[in-house]
């Protein structure tokens, strides 16, 4: 088996086209970039369906899913020996989704990777209570920190995507954030979990706050607790447009830097199947 480590600075793992119904551009656009910016691995991570269309304002339909993976595979083929193309999809998690994730996605499709996030609040199939489209109160960040720390224990993920991002709609750092933000950070480190430095909060407007103006996400409060403790932290651009794929590296870098934080790496080994296995090191 072929096992190489790569560092950050030529990684991108939270990608988004045109599948995901809220992105733009084709997969091969995307390789054609990274390439361009520099990158030797690509990693794709389209926001899954799951089978009763849960979330469908956001996800891309059940219909795309073998058209995603057909395109992913045929620009893996093209780019051999030039880019690592990986086949992955970002989930929103919930226990009933469990075996689909395990049994389907990660089996009979053998997808490279699953990443996580927190995007709805709602646990009611017919009614959605976005984290980007509402104010959120107290009781909301005790929700999104319980199904946060959800994900991590399922045991199916690679690395969290954006865990700060509830101070987009909750904009006040006091103790509560500061007590939600401990538990998850804590999960991580007891479940192995990376957590993101997201870029795509530093492409959003500035938030005014009574301390100033700070990105939508990634907040210092968070990764300076984060850098105070064992976790394993990456960046991602979270890219919707070809032009993005590494576009924002230099500016998540001088971020992390800012709170003392080192960049994990990532191990990748091929296996016979043709696929990877993608792990945080």
């Amino acid at each position: 088996m072929n096992t190489q480590i790569f560092t950050q600075e030529v990684v991108n793992l939270h990608t988004h086209s045109y599948y995901c119904g809220h992105g733009f551009g084709e997969v091969e656009e995307y390789a054609q970039q990274a390439l361009e910016q520099k990158l030797q691995v690509l990693g794709f991570s389209e926001h899954c369906p799951v089978p009763d269309d849960r979330w469908a304002r956001t996800r891309m339909p059940n219909a795309s899913l073998s058209p995603y993976s057909e395109d992913c595979l045929a620009v893996r083929d093209k780019y051999e020996g030039k880019l690592v193309v990986l086949r992955g999809f970002e989930c929103d998690y919930l226990k009933q989704y469990h075996s689909y994730f395990t049994d389907y996605i990660l089996g009979e499709m053998d997808c490279d990777y699953l990443l996580f996030g927190v995007h709805d609040l709602s646990l009611d199939k017919d009614e959605e209570y976005s984290m980007f489209w509402n104010k959120l109160g107290k009781k909301d960040l005790f929700t999104y920190t319980d199904q946060y720390l959800q994900a991590m224990q399922s045991g199916l993920f690679v690395f969290g995507a954006h865990p700060d991002v509830f101070a987009y709609n909750y904009r006040t750092w006091d103790k509560e954030a500061e007590a939600c933000s401990k538990a998850i950070i804590e999960c991580a480190v007891s479940c192995n979990v990376a957590l993101e430095i997201n870029a795509n909060g530093m492409r959003k407007k500035k938030i005014e706050t009574e301390s100033g103006n700070r990105y939508a996400y990634p907040i210092f409060n968070f990764w300076d607790l984060a850098a105070k403790s064992q976790v394993k932290i990456i960046c991602n651009s979270d890219a919707h447009k070809p032009e993005y794929v590494n576009d924002k590296y230099a500016e998540c870098k001088e971020f992390a830097d800012s709170c003392n934080i080192t960049f994990a790496s990532f191990q990748i080994a091929r296996k016979a199947t043709g696929g990877y296995n993608l792990s945080v090191v």
